[in-house]
């Protein structure tokens, strides 16, 4: 047998070898895995407790939030992100501080980042959120009350469970979109209640609060910004 054929069989039977180690690894790490945890397949990089949180980038991909009694920071597994430990998460003062490197130049992984939804974030509530360049995400949510400031190109829908709010502060700077509406696990009505709105809007920013009827409406919108309201609260504003 030829030297360069005895090199070939050689590296072809290396890579044989090294499939059957990595599938046997997979194996044995979803066999170890807690099928009960809906998320077993996001590897937790925080798990201290948080009741604000000031995210930096991520509008590349998706970030969302769910509320939990345990709190933590979760990155899809088989994310390169997460093995390189690209996403920086701390806790101060009670505030969560998340940061994006948002320097991925690949385009299609850039595009697979967009489809999917690659950081999860758990706490028992969250009263604010502070974003720039952000894309966040809050599901099946059950307070009454939250503080939103997002600025750069960043995007905040918030999917509630409860249809009575108390109050709603909101603050966007840039071309920021907030959106609030009823979950769509909620079968009884799109339509919620706000007792108290205070809406701050600057530059090209745009508010969709459509399907809330808002007893009293603060608001502050500069010329090129947008709001969306319900005409129950547009005729309560004219009397206002």
């Amino acid at each position: 047998m030829k030297l360069s054929t005895k090199i070939l069989t050689g590296m072809l039977l290396l890579f044989i070898a090294g499939l059957f180690v990595s599938n046997s690894i997979l194996k044995e790490a979803y066999k170890k895995a807690d099928k009960s945890d809906l998320y077993w397949n996001y590897g937790k990089i925080l798990e201290q407790p948080f009741s604000h949180i000031k995210i930096e980038g991520g509008n590349i991909t998706k970030i969302a939030f769910e509320q939990s009694d345990k709190p933590s920071v979760r990155i899809y597994k088989n994310w390169e992100g997460y093995q390189k430990a690209s996403v920086k998460a701390i806790v101060k003062n009670d505030t969560l501080f998340l940061k994006f490197p948002n320097t991925y130049k690949d385009i299609f992984e850039k595009n697979w980042m967009g489809w999917n939804t690659l950081v999860r974030v758990f706490s028992p509530k969250l009263l604010s959120v502070t974003g720039t360049d952000t894309k966040f995400e809050m599901f099946k949510i059950k307070q009454k009350s939250i503080n939103v400031n997002m600025a750069g190109k960043s995007t905040f829908e918030l999917e509630s469970m409860i249809p009575e709010f108390d109050s709603l502060h909101i603050i966007q700077n840039d071309s920021s979109q907030v959106v609030f509406e009823m979950s769509p696990d909620y079968k009884i009505s799109e339509a919620f209640h706000v007792k108290y709105v205070d809406a701050n809007l600057k530059a090209v920013s745009f508010l969709d609060i459509g399907h809330g009827q808002i007893d009293s409406l603060q608001l502050r919108i500069a010329d090129s910004s947008g709001i969306l309201l319900s005409g129950g609260t547009l005729k309560k504003k004219q009397q206002q």
